[in-house]
């Protein structure tokens, strides 16, 4: 029998020594005999067993062959070189230059590999300093951890967990399983500690753990309650004015809080912070300026749900009174808008001047909006979809009324048509940005078009490496990003989309709102959901669908849980 090398079956049939489909997350074997599937073994682990000492000692010296190097990568990781030494040293640049670090065959030090990844692809690239994703400023404070603190662990388990996601397009591994529960470990124990609770190293690995089940959310369907944003949350709390120590404690400190209201805005919970940490002087980004007006829809949502019972109100009062609110929280995202600097501001491409496989790929309309940055892009999509969740309760609570015999200003209609239809344009205009020509399964090192970013709109963004320090974003830059992340930032509006039954297949019933949108572009719509499904390996439309779970309850005349409305920003 020829030896194919070890078994890539899960634990269940390598005992019972059965063949395995391989199929995940549990195979077909288990599904068949009704049992729990254990999983698979790491895929490093799997490459790299310790040998016996009889094995070591009877192998033969091996056949001498070329060295393998990294391709097109300005970093090459040395087994006995520890990743901080090599960061740390001044022979690496702070912002490699050249494609990115790929790895082409994984080493003996699996994590070390996996750091380099997640730091080449995800953290060390030019950002805008008015912009608030906390994963970017995490590199100086990794590199003044101790290694065995759990900050450094929670870093590790995300860099494993994000670079197998690429290598085998699966998360939660057993090594990263492993690294993560050192990292729960060792929070828990600098929590107990009255200092470490309050330091910016405790609140960051809280931060990363949080983004580590995120990821498995996607892929694992791990059930996110909320547990390290709401242990963040007491910890903000519990740090009083530390969050506003440092520059780092502020940008930690809004990082956080814009996780936690926008799990609340999902969630349909209310904002568990108190006015000192929702003070108006807490928010100078334009980003954190956007978290303190979710922070009021994710509020009235709440509100909604319960229902003019628990106001007091008729119902007729009670969906004017929702209307009002809404309004008054949709002039507030304009003036948001407003106000954003001239480095935020899209600039129009002509879909003529871009790639014929951008086009190819997918472009709506005859222009693409092109953004300083994929963060700056992201943050403009976020208030899309607040806007839109403030247009569905208006249109929610606009049919209701009509229902009732109630005459309705036909202003407020033309209103929810016309603005619905303008951010609706101006996010699938984004979206050739985040994709470029993508439709299939690549990694972030291999070649790809994206839009360029014009020159004059890349000097008005005053770019800056982790370190703080001015740099120049390159169209290189971009593409690498824009291939690691581009996608993600645009998961969240697209997933509000899937959850839609009207966007599950054509024969659904619009509501108020989608009805209203130009012919033809949810087909679009359609088409680039399952292209983001095919670039990252999602699950399908069916999967990410929870049902009843995810509805939200407005009140009828007769108060009593009438109507079941579905929550999501982008259902109606």
């Amino acid at each position: 029998m020829v030896y194919k090398g070890p078994s890539r079956g899960c634990y269940t049939c390598r005992k019972r020594r059965v063949k395995c489909d391989e199929q995940r997350p549990e195979c077909g074997n288990c599904k068949k005999r009704k049992q729990h599937c254990p999983g698979y073994r790491d895929l490093f682990d799997t490459l790299h067993k310790d040998e016996t000492p009889t094995v070591a000692q009877n192998k033969k010296p091996p056949k001498k062959i070329p060295k393998t190097e990294v391709v097109d990568s300005p970093i090459s990781i040395k087994d006995d070189v520890d990743l901080r030494q090599m960061i740390k040293a001044p022979s690496v640049p702070p912002t490699p230059t050249g494609n990115a670090l790929i790895l082409i065959e994984p080493s003996r030090d699996a994590q070390a590999e996996c750091l380099a990844y997640f730091f080449s692809n995800y953290v060390n690239i030019p950002r805008d300093p008015s912009t608030n994703i906390f994963i970017e400023h995490i590199l100086p404070l990794y590199l003044n951890a101790p290694a065995n603190s759990a900050l450094a662990q929670s870093v590790n388990a995300v860099a494993i967990n994000i670079t197998q996601m690429w290598m085998s397009r699966y998360t939660d591994s057993y090594l990263a399983r492993q690294t993560y529960a050192n990292a729960v470990g060792l929070l828990k124990t600098a929590l107990a500690d009255p200092v470490e609770s309050k330091s910016d190293d405790t609140l960051a690995a809280v931060f990363l753990l949080d983004f580590y089940d995120s990821l498995n959310k996607r892929f694992v369907g791990f059930i996110d309650n909320g547990t390290h944003q709401q242990g963040a949350v007491a910890l903000l709390r519990h740090r009083g004015k530390e969050n506003f120590k440092t520059p780092t404690s502020q940008r930690l400190f809004t990082a956080l809080r814009s996780r936690h209201i926008s799990y609340s805005m999902q969630a349909g919970q209310r904002i568990a912070l108190n006015e000192e940490l929702l003070a108006e002087e807490t928010a100078v980004l334009p980003s954190a300026k956007l978290d303190l007006i979710n922070a009021e829809l994710a509020d009235l949502h709440v509100l909604a749900s319960e229902g003019a019972k628990a106001m007091n109100l008729t119902s007729i009062e009670f969906y004017k009174t929702i209307i009002r609110k809404a309004l008054a929280i949709d002039k507030k995202l304009g003036a948001w808008r407003q106000s954003l600097p001239k480095s935020w501001q899209p600039v129009a491409v002509p879909s003529s001047e871009l790639h014929p496989s951008i086009r190819a790929a997918g472009v709506y309309g005859d222009t693409v909006d092109v953004y300083s940055s994929l963060t700056v892009s992201h943050v403009n999509n976020a208030s899309r979809s607040s806007q839109v969740g403030a247009l569905r309760l208006m249109a929610l609570c606009k049919r209701e009324l009509e229902a009732l015999g109630v005459d309705v200003d036909p202003r407020l209609g033309s209103h929810l048509t016309t603005r619905a239809q303008e951010v609706i344009d101006r996010f699938c205009a984004s979206v050739p940005y985040h994709l470029g020509n993508r439709t299939t399964l690549r990694f972030p090192h291999e070649h790809s078009e994206y839009p360029h970013v014009p020159e004059e709109l890349r000097k008005l963004a005053n770019y800056v490496d982790p370190f703080g320090n001015p740099v120049e974003m390159t169209q290189e830059d971009h593409i690498r990003a824009a291939a690691a992340i581009g996608g993600w930032f645009v998961m969240t509006p697209l997933t509000g989309f899937l959850k839609s039954p009207i966007l599950r297949g054509p024969p659904a019933k619009p509501g108020p709102l989608v009805s209203s949108i130009r012919p033809g572009q949810l087909d679009w719509i359609r088409g680039q959901m399952q292209r983001l499904q095919n670039i990252y390996g999602l699950p399908t439309a069916a999967a990410y669908y929870t049902g009843p779970s995810t509805d939200v309850r407005l009140s009828s005349p007769d108060d009593v849980y009438p109507k079941v409305l579905n929550r999501q920003l982008w259902q109606v």
